[in-house]
């Protein structure tokens, strides 16, 4: 018999898979790292939010800080190579790192626990626009088992369940077309009243020199 073989260590130090293998040796480096900066050599993270507040936040006085688009969660439950390479990167880098709680974020976890937690421990709802087949016909084994084509055709949606950044773009060149098209009616409109008050102003003053008898030049050569 071989024993218990602790967290983190294999048997032959082998790994089915490359994913595993350094998740592994993630694991062991961010308990390597609590242990030294928390002066604990049996310090372990925890992964669960209350065993964490227990145990580090609380207990060792050390706050794990993580990134806001990832799960707060057991390494083991962020699967994929890419993904835990991500993680690793993360935390080589210094985005992912320790550091010692502050008088006002133990007051503030003392408040409210969720304060402290280190990242989402879920990322909400996940989007429901319905049914793909909406309106569309579907199999009915009872009244129509041979699948026989129905007198009216129901193809469902005609269109997408959401709007794309390019049918976005388009419809936003669009509104700004039309709204050059009524800015430069409007202008055009302002143009033919301008001319219009002008030619009746020269009407006006015309008729006013006539009664004067100081018509002193011909209003139709002015205007034209």
């Amino acid at each position: 018999m071989t024993g218990h073989q602790p967290l983190g260590q294999t048997l032959r130090g082998q790994y089915a898979r490359r994913e595993m293998m350094i998740r592994s040796q993630l694991r062991q480096s961010i308990n390597a790292e609590l242990a030294r900066i928390s002066g604990c050599s049996t310090a372990r993270m925890r992964w669960s939010l209350q065993e964490y507040l227990d145990d580090i936040f609380f207990g060792l006085g050390i706050r794990f800080a993580w990134v806001r688009y990832l799960l707060f969660a057991n390494l083991s439950r962020h699967t994929g190579l890419a993904r835990i390479m991500h993680i690793t990167t993360l935390w080589n880098t210094g985005v992912i790192y320790f550091a010692r709680v502050t008088p006002e974020e133990h007051e503030a976890a003392l408040r409210d626990p969720l304060s402290a937690a280190p990242g989402p421990l879920h990322l909400g709802l996940p989007e429901w626009y319905g049914r793909s087949d909406i309106k569309a016909r579907r199999y009915r084994p009872i009244t129509n088992p041979l699948g026989l084509p129905y007198k009216y055709e129901r193809n469902g949606p005609k269109s997408a369940k959401t709007v794309s950044d390019e049918a976005e773009a388009a419809a936003e060149a669009e509104v700004r077309e039309a709204k050059e098209r009524i800015v430069a009616a409007q202008l055009e409109d302002i143009e033919d009243f301008s001319d219009e008050e002008e030619r009746r102003e020269l009407v006006r003053r015309e008729l006013r020199a006539r009664a004067a008898g100081e018509l002193s030049s011909d209003p139709i050569e002015e205007w034209g």
